[in-house]
């Protein structure tokens, strides 16, 4: 089963999401976008271990509809009245597929033994655009971003990188 502590990733780095007003459909909108099935339970209090660093998320208030976490209301990115003894945790339906998106606000899952939830590193991101959603295709390789060639680039290429970053 697809169980552990939530983070997100934003501004380059991972962090935990406070378990402040989190419920059942928060952790519905992280199941369903990890695509763990749906949500069978929405625990805090780190039941599945403190995370370290930053909290980005705290006050979470999904209306359980949302396809991102990232979508949902919240207090602003980082501004929290949090200690990790408060990280938010999901437990979901389905059985575990490392699912990441790398975008902002991107939920990722894993399980090491301990039933935490692990991130692993985006591969792929839109560079130089004005938000989330534009810009140059970049692709992640031996721990350096690099654009992606474009002569044989076309909309059915554009239409996975949209759908593969959450972008519609």
């Amino acid at each position: 089963r697809c169980a552990g502590r939530v983070e997100v990733f934003h501004a380059g780095r991972w962090g935990t999401v406070c378990d402040d007003s989190w419920e059942l459909r928060d952790a519905q909108v992280t199941c369903r976008q990890v695509r763990c099935g749906p949500a069978l339970w929405a625990p805090g209090a780190a039941q599945f271990g403190r995370g370290s660093g930053v909290i980005w998320l705290d006050e979470t208030n999904c209306s359980g509809a949302e396809t991102h976490l990232a979508r949902c209301p919240a207090r602003p990115w980082g501004r929290n009245d949090c200690y990790h003894g408060e990280d938010a945790g999901a437990v979901c339906a389905g059985v575990h597929r490392q699912v990441c998106t790398g975008e902002t606000g991107q939920v990722c899952t894993g399980e090491t033994g301990t039933d935490s939830l692990q991130p692993e590193p985006p591969h792929l991101r839109l560079a130089g655009g004005r938000h989330r959603c534009q810009g140059k295709v970049e692709l992640l390789h031996l721990g350096r971003w690099a654009g992606v060639c474009g002569r044989t680039w076309g909309p059915a290429e554009a239409q996975v990188v949209c759908r593969y970053l959450g972008c519609g």
